[in-house]
This record gives structure tokens, sequence and C-alpha cells, in this order.
């Protein structure tokens, strides 16, 4: 119905929706894209701690080992190494990865949710157009 009326009564109408329901969807979408991509990078870490955990230890161990063999003789090494081996046998849960993706993502929310205010009216608006042109030609 609001396709077919009036040019003076279609596009303020379309203005209007496209601010109103263009703000509230794109703020919205943002929002749900942030939450999947935090769902995806803590579902990788959790992935990547569960099926790779001999890679991931080697890999947390060599951490731990070149802090502390910094600046000490190379004799000790080896035995730093196993040392370590020794005191930390498996590598604790990924909690900190997972709480600095979580920072993270409650740090891109506010300049996504602003990004879908302003984008999400001139997709709407644009859309809204494009639609009326091509069903009246």
């Amino acid at each position: 119905m609001l396709r077919n009326s009036p040019d003076i009564l279609f596009y303020p109408l379309a203005a209007l929706w496209s601010l109103f329901y263009g703000a509230v969807a794109g703020m919205f979408f943002k929002l749900l894209a942030v939450y999947e991509n935090w769902i995806s990078i803590n579902r990788l870490q959790l992935k990547l701690w569960k099926k790779y955990p001999q890679r991931s230890y080697r890999k947390y161990i060599s951490n731990i080992w070149a802090a502390q063999i910094k600046g000490k003789p190379v004799e000790y090494a080896q035995y730093t190494r196993q040392q370590l081996e020794k005191d930390y046998p498996a590598e604790p849960f990924p909690i900190l990865r997972l709480f600095i993706n979580t920072l993270l993502m409650l740090l891109v929310v506010p300049p996504m949710v602003l990004t879908g205010l302003f984008d999400g009216p001139v997709y709407v608006y644009k859309k809204t157009i494009a639609t009326r042109t091509s069903r009246q030609s």
C-alpha cells in the first residue's frame, strides 16, 4: 500500500520508517554479530585446549621456561625445563584467555552499536527505495 502511494507521502514515511526500524535493527544485528564472534573465538580456544593438549602444553611450558631461563647460565636450561614439567603436569583451563576475549568483546560493543545506529537506517532507506523503484518499472 505504501509503495503505491504518491511521492510526497512515500519519501517522508520511508525516512521515518528507516530511522526507527533501521536504528533498532542495526543495533540489534551489530550486537548479534559481536555475540557470534565472541562465541566462535571462545569455542576455538576451548577446541584448541581440548583437541591439541600436547601442542598447547608444550607452548605453555615453553613460555614459562623462556621467562625463567632469561639471564641464567645455559647449563640450567634443561634442569629448569624438567622442573617446570614436574611442577605443571598439564596446561590449566584457559580461563584467562576466555576472560580477555570477553573483555575485548565488551570494549567492541559500544562502537559496533553506534555503527549499527548509523548504518541501519541508511540500509533500510536504500532497500525501501530500491524496492519501490523495482516495482514501478
